[in-house]
């Protein structure tokens, strides 16, 4: 399930948005300040942020800066009814994707958030080929490059498990392990990885 944070002060704005994003399957948490923001994103991990710029308290571009500062690197889209374009400008410097100015129609906003989501899991995935390609190629160094850039996109369970995967192929049973127990502590479920801790758990 994709999980979205949606931060604006208005609350009939993260209302709707909240129910044009429900009901097309997406799981959505609203709040209200900057401040709340990161709160929400140091304690679980989201698909994607829509964020108005103009909040009470710390500004949206303010929360961008932080962000980038503690390593949370997710999608952002703006929404936001501002008309000056260098608030805009200076969000995207901070991490911001794409924006959408308020008014907007549903469609718009779900054909934006699609892109966004899209254009992470495309990356995400292409990147997963390229390392597993790496390792097939027995260039682990390369492929440990690449994995690192996984975590920039999404550090997920399937992120730790590749990176486990590239420290094996390194010789470092240790940190493998490590990232195997990390990736079962994200996903319980995960197979690959249920699979492969077996050896570590019975050396």
């Amino acid at each position: 399930m994709v999980n979205i944070l949606v931060v604006d002060d208005e609350r009939h704005v993260r209302n709707l948005i909240k129910k044009i994003l429900e009901e097309n399957g997406y799981d959505v948490v609203t709040v209200a300040t900057g401040e709340e923001a990161l709160v929400e994103l140091r304690k679980a991990r989201f698909d994607l942020l829509i964020l108005d710029l103009k909040l009470p308290g710390i500004s949206g571009t303010e929360l961008l800066r932080r962000m980038k500062q503690e390593g949370i690197d997710i999608p952002i889209l703006v929404v936001t009814a501002i008309t000056n374009a260098n608030p805009i400008v200076e969000a995207m410097k901070y991490g911001a994707m794409d924006y959408l100015s308020k008014p907007f129609p549903a469609q718009d906003l779900l054909k934006k958030v699609e892109e966004l989501l899209n254009k992470d899991q495309i990356s995400f995935e292409k990147l997963t080929r390229l390392v597993e390609e790496k390792l097939e190629q027995n260039k682990p160094i390369i492929a440990e490059k690449l994995a690192r850039q996984l975590f920039a996109i999404r550090p997920d369970a399937e992120a730790h498990y590749i990176y486990a995967m590239v420290m094996e192929k390194l010789g470092n049973r240790e940190l493998a392990h490590k990232y195997l127990k990390a990736c079962l502590s994200i996903d319980p479920e995960h197979k690959k990885a249920l699979k492969e801790i077996i050896k570590y758990e019975e050396s």
